[in-house]
């Protein structure tokens, strides 16, 4: 059953209408028993009213909400957000000898970090292979990749976090590293992609700005490798606003 404001608005009205209308009630005040009665009546109701207030305020956020992966991290940024799940960063196997993608998938998963299976065979029955996701972004690994990240994570698999918040709509800027108004910044990081030189899609996604690396994970293997996206003002790329080679700023929002 769907229950909108006016149905909190109704109980809010009842409980001034019940209010008037007992209070209108004559009164003898030099009857105290009759004005105690009375006082213990509108009590009562006020509490039966407040309770009814509640239960439509809580039927209201119930089910509500939305969710966001923050790229990068193993836990969520607060401002009342919940961890769903925390995991690691996958993506399409490439061969590294070819930079190909065999039969693969053009987006990013967060893979949780703690799998259970449904009826499964141990044989390599084909060929579309998920792998680890690396922090690669040549050339900054030997240059300014601190300040960009705050540290050197190059090598290292990439994290992620599974978050839930109870604002109804959350949203990816691109290109801004702060939200509109009224909005709650959940993080904010840059946009980075695969590796140009592979052969199969993927997709933009908005990593942390202070990413981790997924404990004990520094042997390069070159699977599937994160670089940072940079503007290309030819082509048709509105520049200004936008400036030619620099990376691309991100933001998470809520609301």
């Amino acid at each position: 059953m769907t229950i909108s404001w006016y149905a909190v608005l109704f109980g809010v009205l009842t409980l001034r209408y019940e209010l008037v209308r007992c209070t209108d009630k004559r009164i003898l005040v030099d009857n105290p028993q009759e004005l105690a009665e009375e006082v213990a009546n509108l009590k009562e109701l006020v509490a039966q009213q407040g309770q009814q207030i509640q239960s439509l305020t809580l039927a209201l956020t119930k089910g509500t909400g939305s969710s966001f992966i923050r790229w990068g991290r193993t836990s969520c940024p607060g401002n009342e957000s919940d961890l769903v799940y925390s995991g690691f960063m996958a993506g399409t196997f490439v061969d590294k000898t070819k930079y190909i993608g065999d039969h693969d998938g053009a987006n990013y998963l967060c893979l949780s970090d703690n799998p259970t299976w449904s009826h499964y065979s141990d044989n390599a029955d084909n060929i579309i292979y998920l792998t680890a996701v690396e922090y690669s972004f040549n050339p900054h690994q030997t240059s300014d990749i601190i300040s960009f990240l705050g540290s050197n994570v190059f090598g290292q698999q990439v994290p992620c976090a599974a978050c839930k918040v109870s604002r109804g709509v959350t949203m990816m800027i691109p290109g801004r590293n702060t939200c509109n108004s009224g909005w709650t910044k959940e993080y904010s990081g840059y946009i980075v992609g695969p590796f140009a030189g592979y052969s199969h899609g993927s997709e933009y996604v908005c990593l942390d700005d202070r990413p981790e690396g997924v404990n004990g994970t520094t042997n390069f293997d070159n699977s599937n490798e994160l670089y940072f996206v940079e503007v290309h003002c030819g082509g048709g790329m509105e520049c200004p606003p936008y400036v030619n080679n620099r990376e691309l700023a991100c933001v998470v929002c809520s609301i």
